[in-house]
């Protein structure tokens, strides 16, 4: 008898497959024709790639695999089988009459009425397959799998799968609103609501949104004042010009490419965490790539195939050109490496392809792309086999077999001809040192002899001599006994070191130092070669790559080619290889793609990106899941009209801020309104600026900013943290620690505490987008953390001393009274303006004044009333708020 367990299932699966279904007449068992009947399978050839998948094909999978689980069940693989769905296994190995997959097949009920039913012949097989174990053909589970992975019409009209269309702007009421063509799309949707944009926002507030936005820095007192002075219709316009003219522009927006390149200046890993001693190369190359504003196709070309695009090897020198190319290729050394010295275990080497994997496909497509490592996508049309024909473009450089650890994996920034020539003069010089060595040797072993001669006694023989010698060569605290005596009875006052031959032989010292300044000089002139974190591959012959079953690299099944998801593969496309001499030229096959303007992807991740950064939220919201899972674009028109027109701008980013940073959206108020915040309540029309929380970087930069003790110093190594025993990492509070926190050290097992709190990601793998934490040890490291106080005395202290009375005829003149309010006003205007960029208001001088009152007493320190407003002003939400 059925158990109420089984008969409830059999009615949920029925249940769920029968919903979409009109109706019909039930479709029972049905029996082949005697014509169609073909030879009985033997029982022990039964497979589920050769006889099990293809019943599945052709009667299940529409209800139960790719996109439609019905019921949780996926019929795609004989591992989903034993997981089963909703209701448990489908199937119990080796018995068909307690499976509940052959019981609605067996019954009927399954495939439901209105569709083919299963043959005579497809229950025998499938009830044969059950009970002889379920087996599977050799290794592999991916022959279903690869069968059903062909796309669908469907599946391609997804509509990130789709290439960008620049539509005409939309038409709207309230024209007088509209700044740049951003705000047509923007502004249609919101008058659809019966709202539009808030009002412009003042000029204070303008520039202050603009040099964080831009920049991560407040602007200065005299910039504020610059703006304000400037009547002019452009003057915001040319505000921006500046703004993005600035060597600070590269430093931030090239903070946000770093975030999903993943980079860090160590390996990772627990405690051993190594360090990458010339990452900082690769940081440097994308902070003056943004300065540059080097076209994003050309940064992308740069970044996954620097390598290939110019055969460095074998050029006479090492251009500028050449070598950024190189260093560019750091992009795909970010991912965490603990293979080292002998140790580079194959799990730990797939690991690192498999990051490297997530990395470029989170960063340029917007897919998660590592869910099909193991099995193809659950939801996306990306197959197993898609993944690993992307991850064979990087075979040659990544080979498990000839793996190279983390340090040793490096290009050397030569030409093979400058490293013929260096090696060769390296070796010339090695060769006249070691003459000049043995020359010094020599010359002071000849005048140790003289010493001796005149020194011991004749009656002392040669080995006694010899062993004389030894002794007094030796260290006196380190002789042994024997050596001691020696000494004692043969030399007891003799001293053979070069102080005590000089002084015996004037000559000695002279030519003693003429030799070794030869030495030093021959030693000087010996030349480096520096060895980049890049990526080259290892030669023109790579590896034949596989579908690893169930990404176990122990168990390899179908060969693949390299290639790019199907899905994504416009028609007549063809994957165009340019081989070098010790390249294969599929990096620069895929960089090529990655930028061409079929590719629907990469330029409207990049600009949706950009969006995000701008306004505090993508118009995809997901922005490193553009898949069926992803969010939806809030304003898909808007969205390619962006991808499309970034690629006419030429691909620059610079363009496109400007293009943002014009808009009337960005330059609008932040102030709620009640009718709009109920239709809108996440801002995702952007009817209102939504205020954006500074981040960890920029919490920091800013103080040291207004302490007046920011170091302007750019590029380099990174500087060094340390951590305390309390846990705490800091860096030191010196010029050279005081640098932009972009040229801090990442170091994964050590991010700054400070800058950890307020979401500086701990970079694991690589970070697409930085969480918003509100936690209570923000305010108290805010208050209590000796960074925050030296530096809220040190900007105290700058602004004291930068208030004077404007000269000292009118402060004679003044009485007392009248000049330590001109002098009071001053300072907190000086303090407000670079804290907020603005002037306090009426109520917040009589603040200010009450507190100081209080303070200023209690300590007896004028100083220290400032230092300690300073503190409360920066623990503000203004201060760590951008409105």
């Amino acid at each position: 008898m059925m158990t109420i367990r089984k008969l409830a299932t059999r009615f949920l699966l029925a249940f769920a497959a029968a919903l979409p279904l009109a109706g019909g007449p039930l479709s029972l068992r049905a029996e082949e024709p005697a014509a169609a009947q073909t030879p009985p399978v033997k029982e022990a050839s039964l497979t589920f790639e050769e006889h099990i998948a293809p019943i599945f094909r052709a009667k299940c999978i529409e209800c139960h695999g790719g996109k439609s689980r019905k019921s949780g069940l996926d019929l795609r693989r004989r591992f989903t089988l034993l997981e089963g769905g909703d209701s448990g296994p489908a199937f119990v190995s080796g018995q068909p009459d307690e499976s509940l997959l052959w019981e609605m097949a067996e019954s009927g009920e399954m495939p439901p009425e209105g569709k083919p039913p299963l043959t005579a012949r497809e229950l025998d097989t499938l009830k044969n397959w059950i009970a002889q174990g379920a087996p599977i053909k050799g290794k592999s589970e991916s022959a279903l799998e690869e069968a059903v992975a062909e796309i669908t019409a469907e599946e391609r009209q997804f509509w990130s799968f789709l290439p960008p269309v620049k539509s005409a702007l939309p038409t709207v009421r309230q024209h007088e609103q509209l700044r740049s063509p951003i705000d047509a799309f923007l502004l249609a949707k919101l008058e659809k609501t019966g709202f539009g944009f808030n009002p412009t926002a003042p000029k204070r507030v303008l520039i202050r949104r603009l040099y964080f936005d831009l920049l991560g820095l407040p602007p200065t007192p005299k910039q504020i004042q610059q703006f304000l002075a400037d009547q002019q219709p452009d003057a915001y316009e040319r505000l921006v010009d500046r703004v993005l003219a600035s060597p600070r522009y590269g430093e931030r927006w090239g903070r946000h490419w770093l975030d999903v390149a993943g980079y860090a200046d160590s390996d990772g890993y627990l405690q051993a965490d190594r360090l990458r001693p010339e990452a900082w190369r690769y940081r440097d190359y994308v902070i003056q790539a943004f300065n540059r504003d080097k076209p994003f196709d050309q940064f992308v070309l740069q970044q996954i195939a620097g390598d290939e695009l110019a055969d460095w090897r074998t050029a006479e020198e090492m251009t500028p050109r050449l070598a950024e190319n190189l260093v560019a290729t750091g992009f795909l050394r970010t991912a965490p490496d603990p293979t080292y010295g002998n140790y580079a275990e194959p799990l730990e080497c797939h690991k690192v392809m498999a990051d490297t994997m997530q990395i470029v496909g989170s960063t340029f497509l917007g897919l998660t792309i590592q869910c099909a490592r193991c099995h193809s996508h659950k939801f996306d049309p990306i197959s197993q086999a898609d993944y690993y024909r992307l991850q064979a473009v990087f075979l040659a450089s990544y080979d498990p077999a000839r793996w190279q650890v983390s340090l040793k994996r490096s290009i050397p920034l030569a030409t093979e001809a400058e490293v013929e020539r260096t090696t060769k003069t390296n070796n010339a010089i090695a060769a006249r040192t070691k003459q000049l060595s043995a020359d010094v040797a020599q010359w002071i072993d000849r005048h140790r002899e003289k010493l001796l001669h005149g020194v011991l006694a004749k009656e002392v023989d040669p080995p006694t001599r010899a062993k004389v010698k030894a002794a007094l060569l030796v260290d006196p605290k380190k002789r042994n006994a024997a050596q001691k005596k020696l000494v004692a009875a043969h030399a007891p006052t003799v001293s053979l070191s070069e102080k005590a031959l000089a002084e015996h032989f004037p000559a000695f010292q002279s030519k003693l130092e003429k030799l070794k300044n030869v030495i030093a000089a021959e030693s000087s002139l010996r030349e480096t070669i520096v060895p980049v974190r890049g990526l080259q591959d290892l030669d023109a012959d790579p590896p034949q790559a596989h579908i690893l079953v169930r990404g176990d690299f122990n168990k390899p099944g179908k060969k693949v080619k390299p290639g790019i998801p199907t899905v994504l593969v416009p028609e007549n496309y063809h994957w165009k290889l340019q081989p070098g001499k010790k390249t294969t030229g599929r990096r620069h096959a895929l960089a090529d793609w990655l930028v061409d303007p079929a590719n629907p992807l990469t330029a409207r991740v990049t600009v949706n990106r950009i969006w995000a950064h701008h306004f505090g939220r993508g118009i995809v919201k997901s922005l490193d899941n553009f898949g069926k899972l992803g969010a939806r674009p809030t304003h898909p028109q808007l969205l390619d009209w962006l991808a499309a027109e970034f690629i006419a701008q030429g691909w620059s980013q610079k363009e496109l801020h400007r293009l943002i940073v014009t808009s009337r959206a960005f330059r609008q108020t932040s102030d709620l309104r009640s009718g709009l915040q109920q239709v809108d309540p996440e801002n995702a029309l952007l009817g209102r600026w939504s205020p954006q929380r500074h981040e960890g970087e920029i919490v920091r930069d800013t103080v040291l900013h207004v302490a007046g003790k920011l170091n302007r110093k750019m590029y380099g190594r990174p500087i060094a943290v340390s951590q305390a025993a309390n846990s705490l990492v800091t860096v030191a509070d010196t010029p050279s620690g005081n640098r932009a926190s972009v040229y801090v050290i990442v170091r994964r097992s050590q991010p700054v505490t400070l800058m950890e709190l307020f979401d500086t990601p701990r970079m694991e793998i690589n970070c697409t987008q930085r969480t918003e934490a509100t936690v209570v040890t923000q305010s108290l490291s805010m208050l209590n953390s000796k960074f925050i106080e030296d530096n809220a005395q040190a900007a105290a202290d700058r602004i004291l001393a930068e208030t004077v009375i404007a000269s000292a005829g009118k402060e004679a003149a003044a009485d007392g009274g009248e000049h330590k309010a001109a002098l009071f006003t001053a300072r907190i205007n000086l303090l407000y303006e670079h804290l907020f960029a603005r002037l306090p208001s009426d109520s917040e001088r009589r603040f200010v004044a009450e507190f100081l009152d209080v303070v200023s007493p209690e300590t007896s320190s004028e100083k220290e009333g400032w230092m300690q407003l300073t503190l409360v002003l920066f623990n503000s939400n203004e201060f760590l708020f951008v409105h």
